[in-house]
């Protein structure tokens, strides 16, 4: 069994250092291939979610047009804004809820919430009059959706309160730039370069993808050199 196991999958979470009791609770051959089922799950959730996020992102402009010609830039910006008004307000619910209740309640209520919301995102062109509208409350579902995916179960023992909340600030920063992005791009690019819808989404598409793959080379370049270089 070490065998299958590498330095940093040892290494408990929260500093514990050899000796103490968490370090000391031996972990069996069952729970290890547990735990690691329910990462690569994660892993795979998350990049499936990444996948329909990017695809939402490229063509939301165009399909808030398409739907409703009467849309414009503010409005769609509202659009955005929507998902993460909706995870601000429903975070702090589904934590109190899964803070009294079984976990399962908050994790199967926000999945029905987000196959409705997608379900209506997917039918906006259906309704007569209002479209953005719809797509406005659409968002907004998806947001209280993905609430439930913020909830994690805090481990006890000594936390860094300021390691968490500059965490907290990074992340934050690191969204408020993304959702610039994320907003202005599509439009952006078509009103600089003369791009059609069609072009837009597409050539948009391919420099996200790009962006992942830079990513991803960067994480396993800060691994491999993380083993021959001190941190």
């Amino acid at each position: 069994m070490a065998g299958l196991r590498n330095e940093s999958e040892q290494e408990p979470l929260l500093g514990d250092t050899p000796g103490s009791r968490e370090w000391d609770i031996l972990e069996t051959e069952e729970h290890y291939k547990s735990r690691w089922r329910s990462i690569r799950i994660l892993y795979l959730t998350m990049f499936l979610s990444s996948v329909g996020f990017s695809v939402v992102m490229m063509s939301i402009w165009p399909y808030l047009q398409k739907i409703d010609p009467t849309a414009d830039t503010s409005f769609l910006g509202w659009v955005i804004a929507s998902y993460s008004l909706g995870q601000m307000v429903a975070s702090p619910i589904f934590g109190l809820w899964s803070n009294y209740r079984p976990r399962k309640e908050p994790l199967i209520v926000s999945i029905l919430i987000s196959v409705a919301a997608n379900c209506l995102y997917a039918y906006l062109h259906i309704p007569a009059s209002h479209n953005k509208y719809y797509m406005l409350v659409a968002r907004g579902l998806l947001g209280i959706g993905a609430a439930s995916t913020d909830e994690a179960q805090v481990p006890q023992g000594n936390i860094d309160q300021v390691a968490v909340v500059a965490i907290n600030v990074l992340f934050f920063v690191t969204l408020f730039i993304f959702a610039l992005f994320e907003t202005i791009i599509t439009p952006l690019t078509m009103d600089m370069y003369a791009w059609t819808q069609e072009q837009a989404v597409l050539y948009n598409g391919i420099i996200l993808a790009a962006l992942g793959v830079e990513a991803v080379v960067i994480f396993l370049g800060v691994k491999l050199l993380s083993k021959k270089f001190a941190q």
